[in-house]
């Protein structure tokens, strides 16, 4: 784990600064949050960051990748089962609930999880209970949960993927997380940290970029996000043979230099736009109607206009 990870999602863009301020405002209460946004953007470290400042900060953070866990282990992985239960349960075992008590439970990658296990999930968080797998003994859980997904939610719920009310539930706050290409004065930021942090990995001693170097960086679409530009500046510490970084130092792959662009209706640029004001705004339809200049009213018609 690299160390001072807060500065992955900490960074001199307004979009950025806009999702910590976020994340200062609903850290300390217990309101369920989900977060959105592409692989690679650092959802999980902004999950660990909102644990890291809430009241829970000294219990654990548990994190589950629902992608994958099979559907068939569910509930045993995150309702625990006991000894007998089935072939392979050998000792009674707690499940992630049951693990994450007192404390936060990270659901990653949340819109992968099959509707036949939706509802089990829907039950526990909506009783606070969960059930070992060959018990029938209630066991009151406490926990603060966290969800991401880089998936739309409304529009699976849209085609019957995603449970309606599973979604009303685990998004009380929404917080998007931006691509890197829509942050680009977050790059030499983010670069740097991880040039130095190779830089002592590796016992490279100090290096730096020269301007064209940082300027390559800041022109790539990155569409692995904040990922992809960790792996590149390590891959170019490991790899050159000078204490200046130069433009030579990063190849990309012609795949990966461009990221489809999608022409949008103007309706379809409205709906947009509104969405990212209400995730902005934590939903708060008020402050939206303002920011955008229209009625509460007119807000509301267009939100159920788009289906938003």
């Amino acid at each position: 784990m690299i160390k001072g990870v807060e500065k992955l999602v900490h960074g001199a863009s307004p979009t950025m600064i806009n999702v910590l301020n976020i994340v200062q405002k609903v850290a300390a209460t217990d309101a369920n949050i989900l977060i959105t946004g592409e692989n690679g953007t650092g959802k999980e470290l902004l999950a660990g960051e909102i644990h890291k400042r809430s009241e829970r900060a000294g219990e654990l953070m548990i994190s589950v990748d629902m992608g994958s866990v099979p559907e068939t282990l569910f509930e045993s992985e995150l309702f625990g089962h006991v000894k007998g239960a089935f072939t392979d349960a050998r000792d009674d075992r707690k499940g992630k609930f049951e693990l994450a008590s007192g404390g936060t439970l990270f659901l990653d990658e949340i819109g992968n999880l099959p509707l036949s296990s939706q509802s089990k999930l829907l039950n526990a968080l909506q009783s606070r209970k969960i059930t070992r797998i060959g018990s029938n003994r209630e066991i009151s859980v406490d926990i603060r949960l966290i969800c991401a997904t880089n998936r739309d939610l409304s529009r699976m719920v849209q085609e019957g993927k995603f449970r309606e009310d599973l979604l009303y539930r685990i998004n009380t706050i929404v917080i998007d997380v931006p691509p890197l290409r829509d942050r680009v004065d977050d790059i030499p930021i983010l670069a740097n940290h991880f040039l130095k942090f190779y830089c002592e990995k590796y016992n490279r001693g100090q290096m730096k970029y020269n301007t064209h170097a940082l300027e390559k960086l800041s022109h790539h679409s990155w569409p692995g996000n904040v990922r992809e530009l960790r792996h590149a500046v390590e891959k170019a510490v490991i790899m050159s043979d000078s204490a200046v970084m130069l433009p030579s130092d990063f190849e990309f792959s012609p795949l990966s230099r461009n990221v489809p662009h999608k022409e949008l209706t103007l309706a379809e640029m409205e709906a947009k736009y509104i969405l990212e004001t209400l995730r902005r705004h934590a939903g708060n339809l008020s402050v939206v109607a303002e920011k955008l200049g229209i009625t509460r009213q007119t807000l509301y018609n267009k939100i159920r206009k788009y289906n938003l």
